[in-house]
């Protein structure tokens, strides 16, 4: 009987060495992302929304662009919603993240110097097509699909009169709208995305690779490219249409841009730095990560001014 009770005991503590960190875990997760909306099933097919066709007249202008700045963005935050888990273990923010008073500042600059910001197809006919753009224009563009941006980034950028783009992680696209919390880690709700298109173009970031395997590799890397190109080609059926690809993390190899020739991309964007220009590869265009630390000068000099 006593082989029992000590069976028992032992069971029972090993059962609560276990099972309470899990409990805790479920619990940090639950309060810091919340449990999360269902994914939206119905496709967003772009053709049905504004989505931004309109291809400006430039000519007659005294100096045109031989390159273009690519800005990139993530989450667009106001200082007063920022939370704990929005920082790094130094204490300085993440790095996807930028406040909206500085975004705010940063289109103010864009507007007041009179910058041209280019829709995406505009962009593709100045690097595909030889499509004379002004001498200070720039693409803004956002990746993944953040709930925060459409919250707080699309209403600068609707006052201003801009265009971006922002590449979705279409498995991530919620079918219900929920109300903002700043705590939790939302993603956008279809609702929002159609409602935004008349500032934003949407391109494909993946519909579920947007991850990265135990060896801290992105699965567009680390995968079968049959089963990338399966993710893919799912993310552009619910995009309905798609002429622009992000890879996440950046990374990406030859079989990516080979798959992506095979898909028709016209246009895939990279995370290194540097100037989109006409004679680069267009599977390849470099970015400029905006940083939460940027001063105005900094932001300035991606400018290239």
């Amino acid at each position: 009987m006593k082989k029992y009770v000590v069976s028992n005991i032992v069971f029972t503590t090993l059962f609560l060495i276990i099972i309470f960190p899990l409990c805790y875990l479920l619990y940090d997760y639950i309060i810091h992302y919340g449990v999360a909306p269902a994914v939206a099933k119905e496709p967003l097919n772009v053709s049905e929304t504004i989505y931004n066709s309109e291809i400006r007249d430039f000519t007659g202008l005294e100096e045109y662009a031989s390159q273009v700045p690519v800005l990139m963005y993530h989450q667009v935050i106001p200082e007063g919603n920022l939370k704990k888990q929005h920082y790094q273990e130094n204490g300085d923010l993440e790095e996807t993240i930028v406040t909206l008073e500085n975004f705010t500042l940063q289109m103010d600059y864009l507007k007041e110097q009179n910058y041209t910001v280019l829709s995406l197809k505009e962009f593709e006919l100045f690097l595909l097509e030889g499509k004379k753009v002004p001498a200070k224009s720039v693409l803004i563009t956002f990746d993944d699909g953040f709930k925060n941006v459409f919250e707080f980034a699309y209403p600068v950028l609707k006052g201003h009169g801009f265009y971006a783009v922002h590449f979705l992680i279409t498995g991530l696209i919620t079918q219900e709208m929920v109300s903002y919390k700043p705590a939790l880690h939302q993603y956008a709700s279809i609702k929002e995305i159609r409602k935004s298109s008349d500032v934003f173009d949407y391109g494909n970031h993946t519909n579920l690779f947007h991850q990265k395997d135990v060896q801290d590799v992105s699965f567009v890397v680390a995968f079968d490219r049959g089963e990338v190109k399966n993710d893919i080609i799912q993310a552009n059926e619910w995009l309905g249409q798609s002429t622009a690809f992000a890879a996440p993390y950046g990374e990406y190899n030859e079989d990516t841009i080979i798959m992506l020739r095979e898909l028709y991309t016209k246009m895939a964007f990279t995370v290194q730095p540097g100037y989109a220009e006409p004679s680069g590869s267009p599977l390849e265009i470099p970015r400029w990560q905006v940083s939460p630390k940027f001063t105005l000068s900094e932001f300035m000099y991606i400018l290239g001014k």
